[in-house]
């Protein structure tokens, strides 16, 4: 096995060319950090978005278009007023992508979702937790009536 040396190193004149480096590997490309930007395809799908909830809804339940947001790279949700009765406050979604250098936009995903202003039920309490004292004694009586049985 023998070393190469490059002339600076060896002093002496020699005419060998320098060894040509190896070609680089492909750089995987990295995710850019921060939020997905919002697709201009995607974003101009407004009445696709608001067709595709003709599927599951009335058309007069379905109201003014409220926004868009990007979840990821060409994946982005159309939001809607919802005006659906006992819904106040709540939004419809239509979640629609597309692939990478095509036009075509696809529907991934629909339905309802509680807004900002929304009414929704508060956390569920077990029924042994909501008594109050009177409830709790008459319950442990019951229990003990049962039991004698």
């Amino acid at each position: 096995m023998s070393e190469q040396s490059s002339p600076e190193q060896s002093g002496s004149g020699s005419t060998d060319a320098p060894a040509t480096p190896a070609p680089a590997e492909p750089v995987a490309r990295k995710r850019r950090p921060g939020k997905p930007k919002v697709d201009p395809v995607l974003s101009a799908a407004v009445e696709l978005a608001h067709e595709a909830l003709h599927e599951i809804a009335a058309p007069e339940q379905v109201g003014d278009h409220l926004g868009v947001s990007a979840e990821e790279d060409r994946l982005l949700t159309h939001r809607f007023a919802a005006d659906k009765p006992g819904y106040r406050g709540w939004e419809w979604f239509v979640t629609v992508a597309r692939a990478p250098r095509a036009k075509k936009v696809t529907v991934c995903e629909i339905g309802l979702l509680p807004g900002d202003q929304a009414l929704i039920a508060p956390p569920w309490v077990p029924w042994l937790e909501r008594m109050n004292d009177e409830e709790k004694q008459a319950h442990q009586a019951e229990q003990a009536d049962s039991e004698r049985s």
